[in-house]
């Protein structure tokens, strides 16, 4: 699912931070990877002393933890949950050493490079933050994991018989017989009402904490302690596309929803109503051509070895591994777990015979040869990935189903044309529905208390040209980033501007990347393996010669 990717390298929890101990440098890794002078420079050797001699733990913990939340995810039971919560307090344990934490405070920060002084105070924050806030960060763990199981173990329902979400979601896509589909989105939205309550109250835990850390509430907080963004920026970057594609996209869904009225003979749609597949979209005759899960499976993997990516490969050296089809007590969204990078990537999916299904597992794998192509040479600080630029790469690789010509033998020439003509439609979708679960999030963390459901409601009415008397309800209490991943949405709007430059650069110099076998080492080499050693901003201008601009974004959506 395009909409529910998860930060891979997070797991399963919105609080860990990432181990940043390593092994000592050697000047030469260093020249290999960082080319700013200042970094060249040699290690505070009281700084990589005390660096090497806490990693050895931290690390270990680290996987441990990360290897606990993949399986509670996989596998939702009690035993799991206790698992993971009792190693995400081993975890933060660490932290709780004062004795190390001054001796970090010891170090003259002047006497670094700037990219030491940016690693010296990552660690200084997660002592700080468990030092000072440890109790308040236990407490929303154990609320987050508690939410989290309740919602994982919910089964829906259609006419009494089990279901699952992958289902609902074949059920909007296909069925047109409109009681059908309103009982299976009343079965799907029965998750979001039981969980709608917690997580309003889970809000104002988390606004609590990030004011104790001196902010006016949580999604500030997490938009610039964890992705460096500062709010003003955001809202300009939303600015700048929304208003040079509103037109565009209001013209592209007054079209699409007059197709959807015409079908469903009513003046005012529902949102059991979106999602259908009229005869007139391309995706559905695509869709009807993929026959099993299996073989959307085979796509996507053909796709990859065709860029250079030998997954058989991967699975058996970088343990990757690849969960893939739904089943009860499994978390039912995608991700991509960051184990450990440059290593061990996991993807866990639910995917069914269909486009979305393509689109989710190329997207995944995207995130996945990213974090494998980190160098194992980095130091573990700087052996993660930006989220921005995670994601960048694997919304690239979603949109080659639809940009590329990977399922050109599923379609007659003209219909996979048209198919391919509709990704105009899919960006804007994207960027309607992006600000909707953007700005509801923002506004929800500035009041918890005011009426959600018609908060959720007001947003669609704006950015989605949704029915002003279409009936409100809990339905964002289904989208899984407000629990475990908050502000981070944020990400994806800001990764389509970066995959649009980044794309536009790949097309010049290898031609389509789905057919180019050199699409894997040339990313690697001038993207993947400097994992967060080079600013992002330094990884863009070096990666497609030029700042992050969001005109080739925009491009791909004005008419």
């Amino acid at each position: 699912m395009k909409i529910l990717k998860i930060n891979p390298y997070i797991n399963s929890t919105s609080f860990k931070s990432k181990p940043v101990l390593t092994k000592a440098l050697k000047t030469s890794k260093i020249d290999m990877f960082c080319k700013s002078n200042e970094v060249k420079e040699a290690l505070n050797k009281n700084f990589v002393k005390l660096r090497d001699e806490f990693s050895k733990n931290w690390y270990k913990l680290y996987l441990k933890s990360s290897c606990c939340d993949w399986n509670f995810y996989i596998n939702s039971t009690e035993e799991n949950l206790k698992k993971m919560t009792l190693a995400q307090d081993e975890f933060s344990n660490l932290f709780h050493n004062r004795e190390a934490y001054e001796e970090f405070k010891k170090i003259d920060s002047s006497k670094l490079s700037k990219h030491e002084q940016k690693q010296l105070k990552n660690i200084l924050k997660n002592f700080e933050e468990e030092l000072e806030t440890g109790d308040d960060l236990k407490l929303l763990r154990e609320k987050e994991n508690l939410i989290a199981k309740k919602y994982n173990s919910f089964v829906p329902r259609i006419d009494g018989k089990e279901t699952t979400k992958t289902e609902i979601s074949k059920i909007l896509q296909t069925e047109p017989d409109e009681e059908l589909r309103k009982k299976a989105y009343l079965a799907k939205l029965e998750g979001g009402d039981l969980i709608a309550e917690d997580i309003r109250e889970f809000v104002k835990l988390r606004n609590n904490f990030a004011r104790k850390k001196g902010y006016s509430n949580f999604f500030e907080y997490k938009l610039k302690e964890n992705y460096e963004v500062e709010l003003p920026y955001l809202e300009k970057l939303i600015d700048e596309v929304y208003s040079n594609t509103k037109d565009s996209i209001k013209s592209i869904l007054e079209k699409k929803h007059q197709e959807l009225k015409d079908f469903f003979k009513t003046d005012k749609l529902k949102q059991y109503h979106y999602g259908y597949l009229t005869d007139s979209n391309p995706d559905k005759y695509l869709n009807e051509s993929i026959k099993t899960r299996e073989q959307a499976v085979d796509i996507c993997l053909n796709t990859y070895k065709s860029m250079g990516y030998d997954i058989d490969k991967l699975l058996e050296e970088k343990n990757l591994t690849l969960d893939l089809f739904p089943r009860k007590g499994k978390n039912t969204h995608g991700f991509c777990f960051n184990i450990d990078a440059g290593k061990d990537a996991r993807i866990l999916a639910n995917l069914t015979n269909d486009i979305n299904s393509i689109d989710t597992l190329n997207h995944e794998l995207g995130h996945c040869v990213y974090t494998l192509g980190v160098s194992r040479e980095l130091p573990f600080i700087d052996r993660e990935e930006y989220p921005a630029m995670t994601e960048a790469i694997a919304m690239m690789m979603g949109d080659i189903v639809k940009k590329e010509n990977i399922l050109k033998n599923l379609a007659e020439p003209k219909v996979f044309e048209d198919f391919k003509n509709t990704f105009k439609e899919n960006e804007a979708s994207f960027v309607t529905k992006a600000l909707t679960i953007i700005d509801f999030e923002k506004e929800m963390y500035k009041n918890p208390d005011q009426d959600l459901k018609k908060l959720w409601h007001d947003m669609r009415v704006k950015y989605q040209i949704a029915d002003k008397d279409e009936p409100i309800d809990n339905s964002w209490a289904t989208i899984p980033h407000y629990l475990s991943h908050p502000a981070y949405y944020q990400n994806y709007f800001r990764a389509s501007v970066i995959k649009a430059q980044i794309y536009n650069y790949l097309k010049t110099k290898l031609g389509n990347i789905s057919e180019n076998k050199k699409t894997a080492e040339f990313l690697k080499e001038n993207l993947f393996k400097y994992g967060i050693s080079m600013e992002e901003n330094e990884l863009i201008k070096q990666m497609t010669g030029k700042d992050l601009s969001a005109k080739d974004f925009i491009d791909n959506i004005v008419l």
